[in-house]
């Protein structure tokens, strides 16, 4: 069955906080300086993004929403920078309060190889001014009342936007409006915060705030509901960094607690403490957690905006931070590429994933048109059967109809092919290496009447099905595939890969299949290991044998 598309309704998200630009400055570093014992960056580029309550706007925009952005920038080229790349977004900007006196927050990083060396930070964290906050009060009230605002967030990064009155202000009127409001918090004093929706406080943050050590379930508990009583919070909820997200909703008969009503609790020891709800984190790979938790409290925006459950929410924010870690720099992660995560890691068979869930995706799903072999690779519980990944003719329109789609969710197919005769290191090296160039490797392999045309009638030594066999045994290859003629031209015109891998003798030669593939990657031999220096070494050995 295919996937059927939906019509899907934006949410009208209004951001409010600290508004950031962030400065990347690109380079090697081949030297130390004479001057001081500091490195020297030769510069190659330059590039500017979005960060703070700009970023948590970015990732709302690429999770398909309506956005609108308040907060504060200077009278400077980096706040008509900000200003224009809000814009290109699709962004509001009107309610951006413009300061003669104070710089736009710039955040200048220094990277040499991949790696940040220093920051540099050019800001004024004064508090805002009684005008400032006047204008972003009134612009919010306008907006909720023009606009059919369904969630605020509140992104906090302490640079003098988000003061106690001007939170305090903000928050009673999204509740006098039946609005949920998302807080990103910063600091200790977390009463700032109270009557908000949510708080998204990591461990550290959570632990500062309430005074409660997070080092087991029973202290995680604890400080959800100290958060719960401290802030009036409809859901308490700490970010744990590796071991996920954990939340707890409120009671229907937990109000916020008084001195007296907290002390006769701890004094009860037979009082229930409610558990907490725990999602583990699904990042494979961790490349860089820069805005991480703007991607966090923009889904969930997203996802509350919606109506979705808190469970699914967290569940869609967990896949959304993995996306966003395997970038560098403040990132965003679209729907087309947290769909495209969960399929491939194998997170669509969760219990919080049901039609409702689904439809923030606008698709409908049976099984999502996949075939049962590329299914049962891409779940990968356990060792699969080799008939898994054999593709045999009768099955290769079908396996091209599923590739096309995981290709256009953003799988990359990797394509080299080979006789693979006899197996050895050399194989093995460069299977490897081809496959961590994408997400799924097929192998094309010569048939045993293509590959006596080609190296002579005494080949192959192993038999075609034999071939088959080692290679769906490598947990590097995902498919197989035979062909009969002697070039894999055809084949490769069928799969269009996004990346053909041949060796590295192919330098200056041409490659076949090239104008069917967005990418050629050249990959290095092992030296000396070969199947003809393999089975002249066997006949040496026999021949010595035969001396004796």
């Amino acid at each position: 069955m295919k996937l059927c598309r939906n019509r899907s309704v934006k949410p009208n998200i209004l951001v409010v906080g600290d508004l950031i630009l962030d400065h990347y400055i690109w380079g090697n570093c081949e030297r130390i300086s004479p001057e001081a014992p500091v490195q020297v960056i030769d510069v190659k580029k330059e590039s500017l993004k979005l960060g703070g309550a700009c970023n948590v706007a970015s990732n709302l925009v690429s999770l398909d929403s309506n956005v609108w952005i308040c907060g504060m920038a200077g009278s400077d080229s980096a706040g008509s920078t900000l200003k224009a790349e809000l814009e290109r977004l699709g962004i509001n900007t009107d309610g951006i309060f413009y300061h003669t006196n104070r710089p736009t927050t710039q955040k200048s990083r220094i990277i040499a190889g991949h790696q940040q060396v220093v920051r540099v930070d050019r800001e004024d964290k004064t508090l805002i001014s009684r005008e400032g906050e006047e204008f972003i009060c009134n612009f919010t009230e306008s907006l909720i009342l023009d606009s059919n605002i369904a969630c605020i967030v509140l992104s906090d990064y302490e640079k003098g936007v988000l003061s106690v009155e001007l939170t305090q202000r903000l928050i009673t009127l999204a509740r006098s409006k039946k609005i949920k409001i998302l807080v990103d918090p910063k600091g200790k004093n977390y009463t700032k915060y109270k009557g908000a929706t949510l708080l998204t406080p990591n461990k550290k943050e959570a632990t500062e705030a309430t005074g409660i050590v997070i080092s087991d379930t029973k202290n995680l508990n604890e400080a959800l509901v100290c958060l719960q009583n401290l802030c009036g919070l409809e859901i308490s909820l700490i970010t744990l960094s590796e071991d996920g997200i954990a939340f707890m909703e409120k009671r229907e008969n937990q109000g916020i607690a008084t001195q007296q009503q907290s002390s006769k609790r701890r004094k009860n020891a037979k009082k229930e403490i409610p558990q907490a709800q725990k999602i583990p984190t699904i990042a494979r790979e961790v490349f860089d957690v820069t805005g991480a938790g703007d991607t966090v409290i923009a889904s969930l925006a997203y996802m509350l905006a919606l109506d979705k459950p808190i469970a699914q929410s967290v569940y869609f924010a967990n896949a959304a931070a993995a996306v966003v870690v395997s970038k560098l720099g403040s990132a965003t992660a679209s729907k087309q590429e947290i769909l495209a995560y969960l399929k491939r890691n194998n997170l669509l068979d969760s219990t919080l994933v049901n039609a409702e869930f689904l439809k923030v995706f606008d698709v409908q799903k049976e099984n999502f048109g996949f075939n049962s072999q590329i299914s049962k690779i891409l779940k990968r519980k356990m060792l699969n059967p080799y008939e898994d990944k054999w593709i045999k003719e009768s099955e290769f329109g079908l396996f091209l109809e599923s590739l096309e789609q995981l290709k256009q969710e953003g799988f990359k197919v990797i394509f080299t092919n080979g006789c693979f005769d006899i197996l050895h290191l050399g194989h093995l090296d460069y299977l490897h290496k081809a496959r961590k160039l994408g997400d799924l490797l097929i192998v094309g392999l010569n048939s045993d009447a293509s590959i006596k045309r080609l190296k002579g009638n005494e080949r192959p030594v192993n038999c075609e099905s034999d071939r088959i066999i080692q290679l769906c045994a490598l947990e590097c290859v995902d498919f197989v595939v035979v062909f009969e003629t002697d070039t894999p031209k055809q084949l490769i015109a069928k799969i269009r890969p996004d990346v053909l891998v041949k060796g590295a003798d192919y330098v200056e030669k041409e490659v076949i299949g090239a104008n069917f593939s967005k990418e050629v990657r050249l990959i290095d031999f092992v030296e000396g290991k070969s199947t003809t220096s393999l089975i002249q070494k066997i006949k040496n050995l026999k021949e010595s044998k035969c001396k004796q």
